[in-house]
């Protein structure tokens, strides 16, 4: 039996990845609206929780919070739905953020977008998201037509390995943006 390793990424990881920011922009207007008419989606701690991150920034902690969406996103079968609900709740989270600590404008919902989405970590980030999406869904695929279990294993270890790499390379991109951005503020 001739193991064949299938190609690690395709065209479909770039349409989950355009995906992920269209999910992401669908929720931050979302967040914004909902919180403009008195909905919360966050409460005072989880805000006030959010707003030290920011100020007080690890690499490792945002790693290891990412780190936990990602390898939900990486299950079978659960991966995919996980993905759209933890991607739309992070733009929502995002617009409730803007309402409640920046100020109420579209000027302010756009800046929030490109700062999480557009900016170097945004980019990896969200790369590394669609990855495990794509991971799930490939992987779900391969069971339901029952594909060899040893390439389809082989395949979902190789891409949660490279999605966590790119994770890791994000969350450090994140922590220098935001020590640079909090000595630009306090300069």
């Amino acid at each position: 039996m001739e193991l064949r390793i299938q190609r690690l990424l395709t065209r479909r990881v770039f349409i989950y990845y355009l995906t992920t920011f269209l999910i992401l922009a669908v929720g931050e207007v979302t967040g914004y609206f909902m919180s403009l008419r008195g909905i919360q989606v966050l409460s005072k701690s989880e805000l006030q929780e959010l707003e030290s991150l920011a100020q007080h920034p690890s690499y490792m902690v945002i790693f290891t919070h990412n780190l936990s969406l990602n390898l939900i996103m990486n299950i079978p079968f659960i991966g995919p739905i996980m993905y759209v609900i933890l991607i739309g709740f992070t733009g929502i989270a995002l617009g409730y953020i803007v309402v409640s600590s920046i100020g109420v404008s579209v000027l302010y919902l756009i800046l929030a977008y490109v700062s999480s989405a557009i900016l170097p970590h945004g980019l990896l980030e969200l790369f590394s998201y669609s990855l495990s999406a794509y991971n799930s869904v490939d992987a779900s695929v391969n069971v339901i037509k029952r594909r060899p279990l040893n390439t389809t294993l082989i395949n979902w270890v190789l891409r949660l390995l490279l999605s966590v790499l790119i994770l890791f390379i994000a969350a450090y991109v994140e922590y220098l943006e935001l020590t640079i951005m909090g000595a630009v503020i306090h300069a």
